[in-house]
């Protein structure tokens, strides 16, 4: 099985993840593994089949203003484009805010 779970930072994703998933390994922070990737110069979308079978949680950075510096576009872009791979092969989707899980797939 494979859930991600998004939502702000501190909300509550991992708890809840940790609650509702037990048996499942969690990854914690999406969007700082895609960073890492990018700024060792790999490609984020590798790390897809290493996701499956896990609880991944990722915090929502793609709302409000576009990023000035090209490597943060980049690497906003590819966090969304990761996550949306992701969605689409996962069983669970759940967005995560003050701490209350809402399921969306």
């Amino acid at each position: 099985m494979t859930v991600l779970i998004v939502g702000g930072a501190f909300q509550g994703k991992a708890a809840f993840a940790e609650t509702e998933y037990p048996t499942l390994p969690l990854v914690r922070g999406l969007h700082r593994l895609v960073r890492e990737t990018l700024d060792a110069g790999g490609d984020p979308q590798a790390l897809l089949p290493e996701l499956l079978g896990k609880a991944v949680t990722c915090d929502e950075i793609g709302c409000g203003v576009v990023p000035v510096e090209p490597s943060e576009e980049r690497w906003r872009e590819e966090t969304g484009r990761l996550c949306c791979a992701l969605a689409e092969q996962a069983d669970a989707v759940y967005r995560v805010w003050a701490g209350i899980p809402q399921r969306i797939k």
